[in-house]
């Protein structure tokens, strides 16, 4: 089975807030249900499930970063596997898929991340694909961004 993205729609929402995350990651991650009803607000927000053929394994948003009056960079907020599905290898697919997706869209040049203090891990995971620190902001969160 292949990991896959799929638009998040009326009939597969619930599928996404019924994914979990352990007790710990709450401190590092939005819930799932927090992001789409946020999403609802603002059209340019694209939420996509992490599917493993028809199975919902996990959850990823981003947007242009408009807010940041960084026009041509589209911000990923919200990267998330199901507490039964880590450690496969899902959410690497699921980062390159998005940013294959990304890289596609015209207008944008950079894509950039954050991750909370505390959670150092994804600086390594996302080093992976080229992103680089570039700030740590006043939320605690350290900044990486991808050129293209």
């Amino acid at each position: 089975m292949e990991i896959n993205l799929r638009e998040i729609t009326k009939d597969n929402w619930l599928d996404m807030i019924e994914l979990e995350i352990t007790k710990e990651q709450e401190n590092y991650v939005a819930l799932n249900s927090e992001a789409i009803a946020a999403s609802k607000f603002y059209d340019y927000y694209v939420n996509r499930g992490i599917y493993l053929g028809d199975k919902p394994v996990g959850f990823i948003q981003y947007y242009p970063n408009f807010d940041d009056g960084k026009p041509n960079e589209i911000f990923i907020d919200q990267l998330m596997i199901d507490v039964g599905h880590q450690g496969n290898g899902y959410g690497t697919k699921a980062i390159s898929l998005v940013l294959d997706e990304i890289k596609k869209l015209v207008g944008f040049n950079a894509i950039s991340i954050c991750y909370v203090e505390g959670h150092d891990v994804m600086k390594k995971f996302f080093e992976r694909f080229g992103f680089e620190v570039v700030e740590q902001d006043e939320f605690d969160e350290t900044i990486m961004e991808l050129h293209y």
